[in-house]
C-alpha cells in the first residue's frame, strides 16, 4: 500500500522534513546531509523521500524499501 511521500525541503533555519500535504515539518536540520540521513527510517517503513534543491527543483526520488 502506497503511503505518502516525504520532502527534504530548504527553509530559512535550515533543511526540513515534511511530509507531503502537511502542514509543518517534522524535524528541521542544519545540513542537508543530516536530513537525508535521517530521512532513510521513512523509506524503511514506505515512504518515498523526494530530495529538493535550495530553488524548490527535485534533485532525487529515493523509492520506498519497506
Amino acid at each position: 500500500m502506497d503511503k505518502t511521500r516525504i520532502h527534504i525541503i530548504k527553509r530559512g533555519d535550515g533543511w526540513a522534513i515534511k511530509k507531503e500535504g502537511g502542514l509543518k515539518a517534522s524535524r528541521v536540520f542544519d545540513k542537508k546531509e543530516d536530513a537525508e540521513e535521517h530521512s532513510r527510517r521513512y523509506r524503511n517503513d514506505g515512504y518515498d523521500v523526494i530530495v529538493h534543491r535550495k530553488d524548490g527543483s527535485i534533485e532525487k526520488w529515493e523509492k520506498a524499501i519497506g
